[in-house]
C-alpha cells in the first residue's frame, strides 16, 4: 500500500546555460536528480535519493513504456543536440548511460514514440528539425532514419543567429516545440510551430516523415505545447508568447483531406474541411499582471477535469475548470509557484498532488489539488539546481 503513495520523479536540468536559446536565472548542477515524493509523511515530504552528472543540459525524459530505461535530449545550441539512453534503477532513480546519438538538429526539447512504438521522433526547437531513431526490442536506440529540415530554418543555418537576436524575435523563423501523435485518429502527428503561429501535420511512418500540412491560429500566439482532451475530442494549444490557452474542436471528418493533397487549413475558418475549429481562448494571468512572462507547460488532470498551465515571470499556475460537454475551460485559480519560473511539472502518481519545478530559484513544489482543483502546497525542497522536466515513476 505505501508504495503506491510514494511516487519517484525524476528530474533533469541545466548544466551549462551558456549553452542555450536563453538566458535563465538559477544554478547549474550535475544534470539528473531523483526524489521521492511521499505525502503521508509527516515531516519532509520530499527526499533527494541520488544525483547523476549528465551533460548538456538535459531537458527532458521519456520513461520506456515496460522496461527501466529512460530517454532524453539535451538542450543546446552552441552544438547539435544529443539523445541519450540510460538505464535508470528505480529505487534509488540512479542512471547509467547506455549511449548518446546526435540528434542532427539544436536546442532539442521532446520526443514521442510512433504508432507501433518502433521509433522515437525528435523536436528540435532552434532549427526545427524532427528526426526520427529506431528502437529495437531492448530499448536500444539505432542510427537515425529521417532528419526532416523545415524549409523557413534555413534561416539558422544562413544567418547563425545568436542568443540575443532569438530573444528579440522569437517569430523570425519556424520552432517545432513539441511532438505529439494524434490521439484520435492515431493516423498522423501534430507540432506546434511557434515561429509561424502553426500546427504542422506529418505522416510519420517505420522512420519516414511526410509533411501532409498545416493549422494556421491566431497571429502572435506562439503555440508552445498541445494537450488533448480524449473524451470529447478537443484540442487544447498554449500562447508562451501572448500567455494563453486556446480551445480548439477536432474535426474527424476532415483528417480524410490528408490523402487528397497538402492540407491548409486556419482555425478560424468554418467549413467543413477544417480540422481545427477555434472555440476559446483565455488568459493565463491576471489582467493587472504588469511583468513580462511566457506560458511554459500545460497539462489535462487525468481525471479530465482541471486543467493546469504555468506562467514564467508572473511565476503561477494557472488553474481551470474543464466543461464535460465541450471541453471549453472556466478560470479557477492563479496560484503562486511558490518561486521564480516554473517551466514544467506533473501530477504524482496517484493524481492528488501537482510537482511544479521553478528551474530560476532552484526549488522543487508540491501542491495537494483540492476538490475544485485549486493547488495549495504542501511540500518544498530547496537547492536542486535548474531543473525543467520533472517524471514521476513508480518506485521499486
Amino acid at each position: 500500500k505505501m508504495s503506491t503513495e510514494r511516487t519517484l520523479f525524476l528530474l533533469a536540468g541545466y548544466t551549462n546555460k551558456s549553452a542555450l536559446a536563453h538566458n535563465p536565472a538559477g544554478g547549474e548542477g550535475d544534470g539528473f536528480y531523483a526524489v521521492v515524493f511521499d505525502p503521508n509523511s509527516q515531516d519532509d515530504k520530499f527526499k533527494l535519493v541520488s544525483s547523476s552528472k549528465l551533460e548538456t543540459n538535459p531537458a527532458f525524459i521519456l520513461k520506456h513504456h515496460t522496461l527501466d530505461l529512460i530517454y532524453l535530449t539535451t538542450e543546446v545550441i552552441d552544438t547539435m543536440s544529443e539523445l541519450i539512453t540510460a538505464k535508470v534503477d528505480r529505487s534509488t532513480g540512479e542512471i547509467s548511460v547506455l549511449d548518446r546519438k546526435i540528434i542532427g538538429g539544436r536546442s532539442s526539447c521532446h520526443l514521442a514514440w510512433d504508432k507501433d512504438q518502433t521509433h522515437l521522433v525528435a523536436v528540435s526547437y532552434w532549427d526545427a528539425r524532427l528526426t526520427t531513431f529506431p528502437v529495437d526490442k531492448e530499448g536500444m536506440v539505432g542510427e537515425a532514419v529521417t532528419l526532416y529540415k523545415d524549409p523557413g530554418a534555413e534561416y539558422v543555418d544562413t544567418n547563425n543567429p545568436d542568443r540575443d537576436e532569438h530573444l528579440q524575435h522569437r517569430q523570425r523563423w519556424p520552432h517545432l516545440h513539441q511532438v505529439n501523435l494524434d490521439p484520435y485518429s492515431e493516423q498522423f502527428f501534430m507540432i506546434p510551430d511557434l515561429g509561424r503561429d502553426q500546427i504542422q501535420f506529418f505522416d510519420i511512418t517505420a522512420g519516414n516523415i511526410h509533411k501532409l500540412g498545416q493549422e494556421q491560429l491566431r497571429a502572435g500566439l506562439g503555440p508552445r505545447h498541445l494537450e488533448f482532451n480524449r473524451k470529447l475530442k478537443v484540442v487544447y494549444a498554449c500562447g508562451e508568447l501572448d500567455n494563453t490557452i486556446n480551445v480548439y474542436r477536432y474535426n474527424e471528418t476532415a483528417v480524410e483531406n490528408f490523402a487528397i493533397n497538402e492540407y491548409t487549413g486556419d482555425s478560424l475558418d468554418s467549413s467543413p474541411d477544417n480540422l481545427l475549429f477555434f472555440i476559446q481562448s483565455l488568459s493565463t494571468v491576471p489582467d493587472t499582471c504588469n511583468t513580462k512572462s511566457t506560458v511554459a507547460e500545460m497539462r489535462l488532470h487525468p481525471s479530465g477535469d482541471w486543467m493546469y498551465v504555468g506562467n514564467r515571470g508572473h511565476n503561477s499556475i494557472a488553474v481551470y475548470a474543464v466543461n464535460k460537454e465541450d471541453g471549453t475551460l472556466t478560470l479557477v485559480q492563479i496560484k503562486d509557484s511558490e518561486g521564480i519560473f516554473p517551466r514544467h511539472f506533473n501530477f504524482d502518481l496517484s493524481s492528488k498532488y501537482l510537482v511544479a519545478a521553478n528551474h530560476c530559484s532552484d526549488s522543487l513544489v508540491a501542491f495537494a489539488i483540492q476538490p475544485d482543483g485549486k493547488l495549495e502546497q504542501v511540500a518544498k525542497i530547496n537547492d536542486i539546481p535548474s531543473i525543467v522536466w520533472v517524471a514521476p515513476v513508480e518506485i521499486k
